[in-house]
């Protein structure tokens, strides 16, 4: 939330849009501070994580997994690969 806005000059909300909006920029302030009290804790701990993904891994999508179709799966079994 910027300081220098308020929600009215914004457009007009009503009470249900002024709750959603408050509940969700404390949501978003407790999820900050989490994240910062964990990560001192893994400073201290020396198992600082070396990628953002790793240090975050809820905010970055699963990355995508190809399966090998069958077949390749059959030659890569005959040539003794897997």
């Amino acid at each position: 939330m910027q300081r220098g806005y308020k929600h009215i000059e914004l457009y007009d909300m009503t009470l249900k849009e002024l709750q959603e909006a408050y509940i969700s920029v404390n949501k978003g302030l407790a999820y900050k501070m989490w994240r910062q009290a964990n990560l001192n804790c893994l400073v201290l701990s020396k198992n600082f994580p070396k990628t953002p993904e790793e240090a975050c891994p809820e905010l970055y999508p699963p990355k995508k997994k190809y399966q090998m179709p069958d077949f390749l799966i059959e030659k890569a079994r005959k040539r003794g690969v897997i």
